[in-house]
């Protein structure tokens, strides 16, 4: 068994004293996340993990669905050649859930505005770090697994823009954001 099955494996079995986010008010999540920067027209793949805690039900209805909050952070490692670049970034991700009579299949619509921080490892030009931020909007499913924990996917098409590091010059480009993980609702 793979580090990473056995590690959900106990978070899940864990998760005894908690409840599907959907029904409770408070969440935390724990994903995998697959993204992309662009450097030079190039789009240089990358992943890494994004964890969240989101407040749920912060309004409802059962006319009009749910709204809730995430804020969380990111990190993403990318490589090309031998150059690498480390995402860094804080979130606020809001999410509306339509009403829907499902209460295992809940798919969602969300929003992103991130705080970026960029670190560069570069063979011919100086290393270093820049600042930016990210601003996107997308979508997901959240599929109840059990009284305790959820599994959510999403994806996000964010825009974002980040300064130059040294002479390596970055320009706002277009990427995604696509998530996988486990949600542990919170009595």
């Amino acid at each position: 068994m793979t580090r990473l099955p056995r590690t959900l494996a106990l978070l899940a079995a864990a998760a005894a004293p908690l409840a599907a986010q959907s029904a409770q008010p408070y969440g935390v999540q724990l994903a995998v996340l697959g993204t992309t920067i662009v450097r030079d027209g190039a789009t240089i793949r990358g992943a890494g993990a994004e964890p969240q805690f989101r407040f749920n039900r912060l309004f409802s209805s059962e006319s009009w669905g749910a709204v809730s909050l995430g804020i969380g952070g990111q990190l993403s490692n990318h490589e090309r050649g031998n150059d690498a670049l480390r995402m860094l970034g804080l979130f606020l991700e809001p999410r509306w859930v339509p009403p829907l009579p499902s209460t295992r299949v809940f798919p969602y619509v969300s929003a992103r505005l991130a705080l970026l921080r960029m670190e560069g490892r570069f063979v011919f030009a100086p290393d270093g770090a820049t600042n930016g931020s990210g601003i996107g909007a997308g979508g997901g499913v959240i599929v109840r697994l059990s009284r305790t924990v959820n599994l959510d996917g999403g994806l996000q098409l964010v825009r974002q823009q980040v300064g130059d590091i040294g002479t390596v010059q970055f320009r706002p480009f277009m990427t995604y954001a696509a998530k996988v993980g486990l949600v542990f609702g919170l009595r």
